[in-house]
């Protein structure tokens, strides 16, 4: 059964399977934004598209409420390219397949969904249409490239914005308003590598089965990153026996790294005793890590590699594997009030093997600018320790938290009066577009809530759609009450 017939409301879920049907993977949402304009022309609403290829609809207020100020709707067109091995898709030209699990769990075939953030832009679009919704003048962000460093939306022209209230629908659950976000620092640690002429006998280790996952709103589930597990398995293997490291890597992603791969050299005198070193700290790991990464697979195998020439000298493969090892992953830093709210964590999204170097991309996040600029301070250290340098590739603010914001008072009236419920807050460690709005225009009052999605960034991904329709109910009431709060 098609999920549109099962669930409400249907016009906002048309829209989902709309957009599901248009590619729009990050630096391709052209096709996606022309079906925006073209929605937006046909309803008569105005639109401004700037260079980089972020859309602004204006949409006029109900009539009777001109003069209420404009409420600043945001989302971003682009999703994460994410599938499983077995998948064939093209996210180039295929769209979207999906099916039910559960009755209400929407799930895409083999990849990410795009939940992330469709369910905003269907809200948005089908608020474009809606003519029995009252709501003051509306102003619709559509951004790009978010999920490939949050381009798009640091060249957004904020002039043409006037709303001084604003809803993000990127995180956030039905009963969950997010309230502030975390900021982030992009880094680079370059390690210089020495080479020597390839001797002994050549095993990979390979490490996959990792749940992987969003590295801000998964940071803290206990979840694991195979350049970790890399950096303690090679650390660990040459306190038994003397190995060299000839290659290393992994793809770089936008959340924690569920799968590497090592070359490594160990003199044929040694094999057996590595092999029963790799035995025990493979067992070790998989036990330890066995919740929640139950698929967690490590391997070692003899390799016929014949590519490389060359492996790394003894001081470089120290360097290297320290580098690994000792790169902070997780969570590093709790508010000591609120236990669950994380003020800095750290994630390596990338290891890549060049000719004379090897790099390791990482991003740290923090709400507080002085807490980030701690843990790279830290991170600096180490790589110093290790012989790399460190560069800084981006850094930006993050959304904080405003003790006296009008706009989360009416969202909690409005969630109550429709579930009788308090409507709880969360402070995310996720970095939304919501921080560089906020730092493009200081006192712009924001909430983020959203329908609820999981495993963002993952072939799991997936949306409740019970949780659709009392989203749309919740988003309808407060864009009235905005209305009726100032006539009142």
């Amino acid at each position: 059964m098609d999920y549109i017939e099962k669930f409400e409301p249907k016009h906002v879920l048309e829209h989902f399977k709309n957009i599901c049907d248009i590619p729009h993977i990050s630096n391709h949402e052209q096709a996606l934004c022309n079906y925006i304009k073209d929605f937006a022309q046909k309803n008569g609403h105005e639109y401004y598209e700037d260079e980089a290829g972020n859309l602004i609809v204006y949409v006029n207020a109900t009539q009777g409420y001109e003069t209420v100020p404009s409420f600043l709707m945001q989302a971003h067109m682009d999703m994460v390219a994410a599938k499983e091995a077995a998948s064939n898709h093209n996210f180039l030209t295929d769209s979207i397949k999906t099916h039910l699990v559960d009755g209400h769990y929407l799930y895409a075939d083999g990849t990410t969904l795009g939940a992330d953030n469709a369910v905003g832009m269907m809200n948005m679009l089908a608020l474009m249409e809606d003519k029995s919704v009252v709501h003051p003048p509306l102003e619709m962000l559509f951004t790009v490239c978010e999920e490939a460093g949050m381009v798009g939306i640091r060249k957004v022209d904020y002039s043409r914005i006037k709303s001084r209230r604003m809803i993000n629908m990127d995180c956030g659950d039905p009963d969950v308003m997010c309230v502030s976000t975390a900021g982030a620092a992009n880094c680079l640690l370059r390690l210089p590598l020495k080479k020597k002429a390839i001797s002994g006998v050549i095993f990979e280790i390979s490490i996959d089965g990792l749940l992987g996952g969003h590295a801000g709103l998964m940071i803290d589930a206990g979840r694991i990153s195979a350049v970790t597990v890399m950096g303690r398995i090679l650390c660990q293997m040459s306190k038994c026996i003397p190995l060299n490291i000839v290659y290393t890597s992994c793809d770089r992603v936008c959340g924690i790294v569920p799968a590497m791969k090592a070359l490594i050299t160990i003199d044929e005198k040694n094999v057996f005793a590595a092999e029963k070193a790799f035995e025990k700290i493979a067992e070790t790991i998989c036990r330890e890590y066995a919740d929640p990464e139950e698929g967690l697979h490590i391997t070692l195998k003899k390799s016929d590699e014949k590519v490389y020439p060359e492996m790394l000298d003894e001081e470089t493969t120290e360097n290297l594997q320290r580098m690994l090892y000792m790169m902070p992953f997780g969570v590093t830093k709790r508010d000591w009030r609120e236990k669950e709210t994380i003020l800095c964590s750290n994630n390596t999204m990338a290891v890549a093997f060049k000719e004379n170097c090897i790099e390791m991309e990482t991003m740290l996040r923090a709400p507080e600018d002085t807490v980030k600029e701690e843990l790279f301070t830290r991170i600096g250290i180490i790589a110093d320790w290790c012989g790399a340098e460190i560069i800084l590739l981006d850094s930006f603010s993050g959304w904080p938290y405003r003790r006296d914001s009008q706009l989360q008072k009416l969202c909690c009236e409005a969630f109550a009066e429709l579930t009788g419920e308090q409507l709880k807050m969360e402070k995310h460690n996720s970095c939304a577009e919501t921080g560089i709005v906020a730092g493009a225009i200081p006192d712009m009052d924001i909430v983020a809530i959203a329908p609820l999605g999981r495993d963002a960034h993952t072939p799991t991904e997936h949306l409740d759609l019970d949780t659709v329709k009392p989203f749309w109910d919740f988003l309808c009431l407060l864009l009235k009450k905005m209305c009726t709060e100032v006539n009142n």
